[in-house]
């Protein structure tokens, strides 16, 4: 029997390699160079790839003479060259929903560790300026608004959350679920934009594309009401950042919290890197011991289920391009 060859550019949870190594029918390889010239030269004759970070543009794809089908370890798809695997009939999956709750508590938690200025507080005990507790005051989560950017799988268990602390919560999205809106007792809009004014908290979950690339710029920035606190936890081109830290410089927005950036990683001297009113992540909201075991094996099973040809539609981050296309 044909082996089908699987190339896996980074290591995942071992959960999903057990997937793949029950199967005598697959074969895993390993990359031990994610570069460009490094995939080129291992891409031929794979049938299947496994993909974190790594970047796959068209011009590495194109050496995958045999592909079928390459997953996604998450959801965000901007390090893979989607359009050129649509034009070739092959899938691109996601491991859909697999760390949505994960990234939907973290971003509890950095709008908390804002709300109460936590990092400031911690550095005020350390550096022996108890007298300074009486200049903390906390942004309370009680009786203020959030606005859900994005009511996409993170959303929709972000704003219960919001819910259980007795936050209003408005969501906002050009694909609005109004049943299951009103079912969680939130606003459901498809702007956003008029919603700025109103909004104690705006957290971003909208995948980044051309439509969203800048989507909260100068001028939706400017439009927030003051003292608002943002968090990014999309994609870094979601937001100009440089006009994120001219907001925070001013004092219009009291906090923002980043866990993905526009350049990953960022330089030193990015302006959110060091600002004393940031909190960050290196793009890990969605890395939790749950998350991580339910992604790989989602990442793992959606290689083999194309093999096998049951690939459920929800799981292809492409399916509209490849159902025009075909």
């Amino acid at each position: 029997m044909a082996k089908k060859k699987v190339l896996m550019t980074e290591r995942i949870h071992p959960a999903g390699h057990a997937i793949l190594d029950a199967r005598d029918d697959i074969e895993v390889v390993i990359a031990e160079d994610v570069s460009a010239e490094g995939l080129a030269k291992v891409l031929p004759g794979v049938h299947g790839i496994a993909v974190r970070t790594a970047q796959l543009p068209e011009s590495v794809l194109a050496h995958a003479n045999d592909l079928q089908v390459v997953s996604r370890h998450g959801v965000g798809c901007d390090n893979i060259a989607v359009d050129h695997l649509t034009a070739r009939g092959i899938p691109v999956c996601i491991a859909s929903g697999a760390n949505a709750r994960c990234v939907a508590e973290h971003t509890m938690t950095m709008m908390m560790t804002l709300a109460r200025d936590l990092t400031g507080q911690t550095a005020a005990v350390r550096e022996g300026r108890w007298s300074d507790r009486g200049t903390f005051k906390a942004k309370d989560l009680y009786r203020s608004t959030i606005l859900i950017v994005g009511y996409g799988r993170i959303g929709r268990l972000l704003a219960p959350l919001c819910k259980a602390f007795g936050m209003d919560v408005v969501v906002a999205d050009i694909k609005l679920d109004r049943d299951l809106a009103a079912q969680q007792g939130v606003r459901a809009v498809e702007d956003f934009r008029p919603e700025l004014p109103k909004a104690d908290f705006v957290s971003l979950h909208v995948p980044l594309d051309e439509t969203t690339r800048h989507l909260i710029g100068p001028e939706e920035l400017a439009a927030m009401k003051p003292g608002v606190i943002v968090i990014n936890n999309a994609r870094g081109g979601v937001v100009d950042e440089h006009a994120l830290a001219a907001a925070l410089d001013s004092g219009h927005v009291r906090g923002a919290g980043v866990d993905v950036f526009s350049q990953e990683p960022p330089q030193e001297d990015h302006p959110l890197v060091k600002h004393p009113r940031t909190v960050l992540a290196p793009h890990n909201g969605a890395a939790s011991f749950l998350a991580l075991e339910a992604a790989a094996m989602m990442t793992a099973q959606n290689i083999l289920d194309q093999f096998d040809g049951c690939l459920k539609d929800e799981m292809i981050f492409n399916l509209d391009g490849l159902q025009r296309t075909s």
